[in-house]
Order: C-alpha cells, then sequence, then structure tokens
C-alpha cells in the first residue's frame, strides 16, 4: 500500500471554517474635506459587517454599510488633517487617505434692523444679529473694526456708534480668523416731514413746528419754492427757520394776510438730499 503526503500548508488551507479574512479594499473617499457632523462615503469593498473606520486616533463604526460603499459622520475635531483607512479584524486596508476636517465660516442669518436713521439715539441704535456656526470668543465687525457686542447663544447685539451716512458692512469672525460674508447695514439721512402744527403766535408772526427726522442744523426750508434758511438776527421781518433738533425745525412765518392759503414745504440738507413736498393750509 501505498502512502501519500501533503505538505502541511495544503493540510491548514483543507481545514473547515480555516479561511482567512481579506483586507477591506478602500478605492475612495469623497468628500475628502468637510465638517464636523458631515457625512462622508467610501467606496470600494465588498464590505463585511465588521470593517470599521480608523480616523486619526480613533476607530469609528460606519452607520451605513452596503456592499461597495460605507458611510459615517464626521466626529467633532480640530481642524487638520487626518489619516485615514479601514480595518476588518486585524486586516487593514492596503490604501489609505488623508481626510481633511474644515471648521465653517461663521454666517450671518438675519440683521435687524438693516436701517438706521443717522440722528437715531438710545435703543433705536439698537442692533440685533442671528449667526450660525459661531464659536466662543466671536466678534463683531463694523466696517473691518471689532465692536463691543453681547452674544447669546446664536444672537449678538450692539449699539450702533456714531457713522457717516451710508452703506456700512457688518461681519461675524470667529477666534480662528475666519468671517462670514459682509452684510449691509444703511445709515440713513434722508430728511422726512411726518407733521405740521402750529406753535406760538406773536404780533406779526407766528411759528410751525415741523415734525420729522434727519433734520440738520443748517438744512434748507423750501416754502412755496423759495428757500428759507435758519434764523437771522435783528429786527428784520422775514421768515426763517430754528433748528431744535434732528426731528424738529420750527419755521417762523410772516403771513402775508389772514387768509388760509396752500402751502408747500420741503426740508433739503447740506448734502443735497431732499425730502417728500409736504402740503398744508395755513395763513
Amino acid at each position: 500500500m501505498m502512502l501519500r503526503y501533503f505538505p502541511l500548508w495544503m493540510a491548514f488551507v483543507l481545514l473547515p471554517g480555516a479561511a482567512l479574512a481579506l483586507a477591506p479594499n478602500l478605492a475612495g473617499i469623497y468628500p475628502a474635506i468637510a465638517n464636523p457632523g458631515s457625512t462622508v462615503t467610501i467606496i470600494g469593498g465588498p464590505f463585511e459587517k465588521q470593517v470599521q473606520i480608523v480616523f486619526g486616533d480613533r476607530t469609528l463604526r460606519p452607520v451605513r454599510i452596503e456592499e461597495k460603499q460605507l458611510t459615517f459622520m464626521v466626529p467633532q475635531l480640530p481642524e487638520g488633517d487626518y489619516l485615514l483607512f479601514l480595518q476588518a479584524g486585524e486586516q487593514n486596508s492596503e490604501r489609505s487617505f488623508f481626510f481633511r476636517v474644515a471648521h465653517p465660516a461663521p454666517s450671518i442669518t438675519n440683521l435687524a434692523p438693516s436701517k438706521i436713521e443717522a440722528c437715531s439715539t438710545g435703543e433705536l441704535r439698537q442692533v440685533v444679529l442671528q449667526g450660525r456656526d459661531l464659536h466662543p470668543g466671536v466678534q463683531v465687525l463694523l466696517d473691518g473694526v471689532a465692536v463691543s457686542a453681547s452674544h447669546s447663544g446664536n444672537t449678538l447685539s450692539f449699539t450702533l456708534p456714531e457713522l457717516q451716512p451710508g452703506m456700512h458692512q457688518v461681519q461675524l469672525i470667529n477666534p480662528d480668523d475666519k468671517r462670514s460674508l459682509p452684510v449691509s447695514l444703511l445709515v440713513d439721512n434722508l430728511p422726512e416731514i411726518h407733521g405740521v402744527s402750529q406753535g406760538e403766535e406773536y404780533v406779526n408772526f407766528y411759528e410751525l413746528l415741523i415734525s420729522g427726522k434727519n433734520f440738520s442744523y443748517n438744512s434748507t426750508l423750501v416754502v412755496n419754492g423759495r428757500p428759507i434758511t435758519s434764523f437771522y438776527p435783528g429786527s428784520l421781518q422775514v421768515d426763517s427757520i430754528v433748528y431744535r433738533d434732528c426731528n424738529t425745525l420750527i419755521y417762523k412765518r410772516y403771513p402775508p394776510s389772514s387768509q388760509p392759503t396752500q402751502i408747500t414745504l420741503q426740508v433739503i440738507n447740506p448734502d443735497g438730499k431732499q425730502s417728500t413736498v409736504y402740503y398744508l393750509s395755513a395763513p
């Protein structure tokens, strides 16, 4: 009888259940840059249920396993590059990739108000903005300069300082120097007449109190197309105006008769900005 001998390695592979687990195949990853909490897809496979993702010094379980792809959530980690490869048991994927964790720039989702009157004061100069992706230490920039602001959750508020009329830019900046896109804030100095009421009466003239906004100390009042400027000293009996504040002008009117007539009023500021024409009936 002839005896047959087999090499030891052949005997090993013939043992039941002794098949070795194959190293997981990592073909690609997309995106290769993402924010913490984002979903990332790995392609390759076929993938078994025991496959894991080695991400830097962490081991992550996929949130979804399919035959040819895996998905996982980017962990909360500092911004930077992290080595990524796959692991199944003691087998590692032959390929590995560097994955970049990138923190998003802050963004302004709402700004209120977006227009402030030039002569407003106190609480009327309060600006509130809503933001996203804000980090502790976030600052408000006004025309590129940091301003003092209170911060609660995703809400910041600040008091608008005195600024030249016109458009200004509001931004957010995180401590990592990432900035939001700028949002426009208008400081509006367009004069506007809201109403006219009669004031004091004198022997040969009376006062009309003009209420509105954005009046200047050297504004011109145009009455029936005729410009009236500031008060004239002395005893000249001519119409004039007195600036009380940015919301009130006093028109000293010498009426040509006691009979009411239609009057048109318009305020023009030194920069040429004009209110709409206001109509009233008065002597």
